[in-house]
């Protein structure tokens, strides 16, 4: 069999990973939107390989990185089944819809071509197909595949592939993107076993989370600080799918503990709240600590504090809201959303404090405010900064260089013969297999942009 990976090569986004049988049988897991180059609209317009032969697409998780661009397969006819659990399927409609909103959006603004439109994602979703965890599929009579937790967010998945070939059993993973072990809300990630191959993130894989103090202590600290000592604000970036989700649930944690004051939470995004509301229809699918809560009360998220953002009136209120308050609102790099809004009027009162709740890339706008420039350009205008800037990454969605080491350690057993890096930093991954065992770093291949492999 053939493996080639088509994105998330020595870089971060973009995921796409072809697999083909010496049968013919070909297999897309994830088809991502590539976001290094914000320009480069050929690299998702087009594909290296006829859509129309793929037989089937294996899905990890929602994010767009990861499945923003399976309309556009489909558009250019894919017309197999998508497979993915039932949370991600649930998510897929709100985060494609809202993706072709940003399209129309950058298309106006920029004059960039869409890749798809909303006929495309009607047409994606009536292909999807869910399937549990841990349960074994087969696709033809030589393969069959099981997804396992990844943790990272609700519904994510890594898959393990079983392919006969030649009288043998080739086994190969693909972790998707992981979770950090011990996250909020979000299971810890399971490792596959008995790999012969094993193709893995390493976003985070030269860096060590810093944070050692909970979530709850964490954004008290901030709360005091911001809202109870100067009487301002706190303004937490957030992403729509799971960082927002996890922020609530440890203030409305606090809340109910009696350590949150009666200071009012501002929920904007309205793709949070899609995505909250999805987090409470599969709690099952979130950890125990998740689980437990969800006995005792039917709404993971909701506090006599919190208000939530979902229409103009809503957002007439907060904008005449004067009193001290938190704001969680996304996109979580400050790169478009309803954040920019709150930035921009924000970004100038001393009182205030902009918390990032994670990694920002470079040339990102939330990268410019954790550079400590004294103004940024925001929706057209230049902005001095005057409001505190901090970041944390206790809210982090990805293992870093120790809980990735962790994971293959349990991975590597005596049948693992090479381990691939993607979706990550060229130079992160070299440090990463720096600091490997030597038997294990002497299985690392980090792949170019279409390389192939004979496996």
């Amino acid at each position: 069999m053939k493996y080639t990976c088509w994105g998330a090569a020595r870089q971060v986004t973009g995921s796409m990973h072809l697999l083909e049988l010496d049968s013919g049988y070909k297999i897309l897991i994830d088809c991502g939107i590539d976001y290094e180059d914000k320009d480069n609209h050929e690299i998702n317009s087009k594909f290296e390989f006829d859509p129309s032969q793929i037989d089937v697409v294996l899905l990890t998780h929602a994010h767009i990185d990861h499945s923003g661009n399976i309309p556009n397969l489909v558009k250019q006819g894919f017309s197999g089944e998508i497979i993915c659990t039932e949370p991600t399927a649930y998510l897929l409609e709100k985060l494609w819809t809202d993706s072709v909103n940003i399209q129309n959006n950058n298309r106006n603004k920029r004059k960039i071509p869409q890749l798809y439109g909303f006929k495309e994602v009607k047409d994606a979703s009536e292909q999807l197909l869910t399937v549990k965890y841990y349960q074994k599929i087969e696709l033809t009579s030589l393969l069959s595949f099981t997804m396992h937790e990844a943790g990272h967010i609700i519904g994510a998945a890594s898959i393990r592939l079983e392919i006969r070939e030649n009288n043998t059993v080739k086994v190969m993973g693909f972790t998707g993107d992981l979770g950090n072990p011990g996250s909020k809300l979000i299971v810890d990630p399971v490792p596959m076993e008995g790999l012969h191959y094993l193709v893995t993130e390493t976003t985070y894989g030269n860096r060590y989370h810093q944070e050692k103090r909970s979530p709850e202590e964490v954004l008290m600290d901030y709360v005091t600080k911001t809202c109870i000592n100067q009487d301002g604000r706190l303004i937490i970036p957030a992403f729509s799918v799971g960082r927002t989700q996890a922020i609530l649930f440890t203030l409305k944690k606090l809340f109910n503990e009696g350590k949150l004051p009666p200071i009012r939470v501002f929920a904007d995004s309205p793709l949070a709240l899609a995505s909250s509301n999805i987090h409470n229809r599969f709690s099952d699918y979130l950890n125990e600590e998740a689980q437990q809560n969800k006995q005792t009360d039917s709404n993971l998220f909701d506090f006599k504090s919190l208000f939530l953002v979902e229409d103009k009136s809503d957002v007439a209120d907060m904008e005449m809201y004067r009193d001290s308050c938190i704001i969680v609102s996304s996109a979580g790099m400050l790169e478009g959303g309803r954040i920019q809004h709150h930035i921009s009027d924000h970004v100038q009162n001393p009182s205030c404090t902009i918390l990032i709740a994670g990694f920002c890339s470079p040339g990102t706008l939330g990268a410019q405010l954790l550079e400590g420039r004294s103004t940024i350009r925001i929706k057209g205008k230049d902005r001095y900064v005057f409001a505190t800037i901090k970041q944390t990454d206790v809210f982090s969605a990805h293992p870093d260089t120790q809980g990735l080491q962790d994971y293959f350690e349990k991975s590597n057993q005596t049948k693992l013969s090479k381990l691939f890096f993607v979706h990550g930093e060229g130079a992160s991954m070299e440090d990463l297999k720096h600091h490997l065992e030597e038997e294990l770093r002497e299985k690392v291949i980090i792949p170019e942009r279409g390389e192939v492999f004979e496996l």
